[in-house]
């Protein structure tokens, strides 16, 4: 299992990267991969009570289409808290290199 979220994280990081290289303003680099990231990056439990962990963004898929409903709230706070959380770091790093360069 470990072996899996290594190989996640490794996938997910080149792909942010590659996202930088590709991109050309510095504010949607810092805007958008945060949000990246906290997308496909942040994990929670598969069921409520339960012990297995996996990615939010597969567990929205099932939960919409195939597994029994156990609410979208349980999904959608931890992501957006995530999300938030690394939206403000990069901004804050965006508006403090931007001070220090000029």
């Amino acid at each position: 299992m470990i072996f899996f979220w290594f190989i996640y994280y490794s996938i997910l990081i080149l792909i942010c990267y590659l996202f930088i290289k590709l991109v050309s303003n510095n504010f949607i680099k810092f805007f958008f991969t945060p949000i990246l990231f906290g997308i496909f990056g942040t994990f929670w439990f598969l069921e409520p009570g339960g012990y297995e962990i996996a990615p939010i963004i597969s567990i929205l898929l099932l939960e919409s289409s195939i597994l029994e409903f156990n609410g979208l709230g349980r999904l959608l706070r931890p992501a957006l808290s995530f999300i938030f959380f690394l939206e403000l770091i990069s901004l804050i790093f965006y508006f403090y290199t931007k001070k220090i360069v000029k």
